[in-house]
């Protein structure tokens, strides 16, 4: 149950931030490749973009995402863990059609269920760590319990 909720958690706030992120960039335009070679319009361009009140929304949002995705990965595999939280592509795609206003064609939608059908496999297949993980994590902490202290 922990992991479902930690999960979801990081989907649920990984989308946010991304169409946060998204808002945000619409409100300050779109950059041209030379504004990045320019220092003065780069500084301006970094003001913009940290005053800007969704670009910060979606970088607390980012933070509290890393947490929780640091933390089920002390005790998920990877190999699990990475494939579930791209159901946050199909939410991702949903919020972008429904709050953003984007167009989203047919083969996107179709991908997007493509998607959602992997994740249902690798579901299948369990969501706790490898046993192999487990030993070497238990002899990592014994060794480093029965090491002499460095002076």
């Amino acid at each position: 149950m922990k992991s479902l909720i930690v999960i979801t958690l990081v989907i649920v706030l990984k989308v946010f931030a991304n169409v946060s992120l998204s808002e945000g960039m619409t409100q300050i335009g779109e950059i041209e490749f030379s504004r990045l070679l320019d220092p003065l319009a780069l500084f301006v361009l970094g003001f913009q973009t940290l005053t800007n009140f969704w670009i910060i929304l979606a970088m607390f949002l980012l933070v509290i995402y890393i947490i929780l995705f640091l933390s089920a990965l002390s005790w998920l595999d990877l190999s699990y863990l990475l494939p579930m939280t791209t159901l946050g592509y199909a939410l991702n795609a949903l919020l972008a059609w429904l709050l953003l206003g984007e167009e989203i064609a047919i083969t996107r939608w179709m991908g997007t269920l493509l998607i959602m059908i992997g994740v249902l496999v690798v579901g299948i297949g369990g969501h706790r760590r490898s046993k192999r993980k487990k030993i070497d994590a238990a002899e990592r902490q014994q060794e480093s319990n029965t090491s002499p202290p460095s002076e």
